[in-house]
């Protein structure tokens, strides 16, 4: 833009001077009459007129090239990861509304004033990518308007389409990671509100996704993991349609015994579907976890998805991997995430340390909770209370060997998540009924 500036004003400056010089040739009086002088000031003009046209033409090509460039975008850069503690420190709101609005916000500031190029585009999406293990710490909270929500991230999706019309309009160029990006991003995010509506018929947009095409690492993370998750969902709408479950929480202890109790009245047939999706979920899992072993935050999530996974799937095929082993994994992976959290928020050490509980704190000791009470649960459906031999851990104490105060007081509640009190509630009563706990 600079450059085209200076151009146009040296253009200009070289017509006056030479206008200027003609005229004063003119009334010189030296014998050039005013025939040669018009045809030599009219071929000036159109020399200089042709001057500004090929300028003209040579900074829109230079504008669109720096546009339409894609060189060193972030979605190439295979050595990319997500800094959490950066976005730990950028979201410091207490309240889930206010996490809503600033989220939001964020986004929408990127999408208006830093995408004009492809580079700068490419960033942005990245931006909402990184943003996407976040977007449940808002529509999951108890206080956020879900409808509101979803009508401000369709209208967030429209702009991103907007954008990358634009961009494509003036040249496709090596767009295909903006446009591969863009779909998966679309599937992640319907993808999650579809479970937010306690819905497992996932819809197959993530099936349009050219993942090996993918290269940044957190986004073939995400790829690898959410679509390990659709086809969990796709196996468990199967399980839960055969079983007649309804809206019954599969992953609930009376669920689970369900479950357990009718394993063996599903036809064969539907027990070799459900197998056949719950063993590509593991497959996806294991893909994502090899991408992302370096990364602080992802292997918690993927572990997680991948003990449940492995769990229903020991009913109905010889599995060797050991869904407790991975689900510890998970825990220690999320306890290690929120110790880290903490650091990152500690704001006073000199006496008494004090730590700033913002909603994603909450939301990650959440995450923390619901994984070691699902293991729980999973370890009461399988039997395991009424093995003596067997201890039932809970932040390495022995459920079984303690009162019903002491596993009450045990149990953490998470302000803005009380989804899982349900759970503590049922751990207690079934922990009581087999008399290894006095009441």
């Amino acid at each position: 833009m600079r450059t085209s500036k200076v151009l146009y004003v040296t253009i200009f400056t070289l017509v006056l001077f030479s206008g200027g010089l003609a005229v004063w040739l003119h009334y010189q009086k030296t014998g050039i009459d005013l025939l040669s002088f018009t045809i030599s000031t009219v071929g000036l003009c159109i020399a200089l007129l042709a001057l500004f046209i090929a300028v003209r033409t040579y900074t829109s090509i230079d504008s669109v090239n720096n546009i339409s460039k894609m060189e060193g975008n972030i979605l190439d850069n295979e050595d990319y990861v997500t800094s959490l503690p950066e976005l730990v420190s950028l979201f410091k709101s207490e309240d889930e509304k206010l996490l809503d609005k600033e989220l939001f916000e964020s986004i929408e500031q990127k999408l208006k004033k830093e995408s004009h190029t492809a580079v700068l585009f490419a960033d942005t999406l990245q931006y909402m990518i990184d943003l996407i293990v976040l977007f449940p710490a808002v529509f999951n909270a108890s206080e956020i308007d879900k409808n509101r929500y979803k009508k401000r991230m369709t209208n967030i999706l429209k702009n991103v389409d907007k954008q990358r019309d634009i961009l494509q309009s003036i040249s496709k160029g090596n767009s295909i990671q903006i446009t591969e990006s863009i779909k998966l991003l679309k599937a992640v995010i319907s993808y999650q509100n579809f479970v937010a509506d306690g819905n497992f018929n996932i819809h197959s947009d993530l099936l349009h996704v050219r993942g090996p095409i993918l290269r940044n690492p957190v986004t073939k993370t995400i790829y690898h993991n959410y679509l390990g998750l659709y086809y969990n969902k796709k196996g468990m709408h199967l399980l839960k349609c055969a079983l007649m479950m309804g809206s019954k929480d599969i992953l609930s202890i009376d669920g689970l015994h369900m479950v357990q109790s009718n394993i063996d009245s599903i036809p064969p047939a539907t027990i070799e579907e459900v197998s056949m999706y719950l063993r590509s979920a593991c497959e996806q899992f294991d893909r994502a976890l090899k991408i992302s072993s370096e990364d602080i935050m992802w292997p918690g999530f993927i572990n997680y998805n991948k003990a449940r996974t492995l769990y229903f799937l020991s009913f109905i095929s010889s599995s060797t991997e050991s869904w407790e082993k991975v689900m510890d994994d998970a825990i220690e992976s999320r306890s290690r995430l929120n110790r880290l959290i903490d650091e990152i928020l500690t704001i006073d050490r000199t006496t008494t340390i004090k730590v700033i509980n913002t909603h994603l704190r909450k939301f990650f000791l959440y995450q923390e909770e619901l994984a070691r009470l699902v293991k729980v649960n999973l370890l009461i459906s399988a039997k395991k209370i009424t093995n003596n031999s067997t201890q039932i851990l809970y932040k390495g104490t022995n459920l079984k060997n303690i009162h019903q105060e002491a596993v009450n007081n045990l149990f953490s509640e998470i302000e803005s998540f009380p989804t899982i009190r349900a759970y503590q509630v049922k751990i207690s009563e079934i922990l009581i009924e087999s008399h290894d706990l006095p009441s």
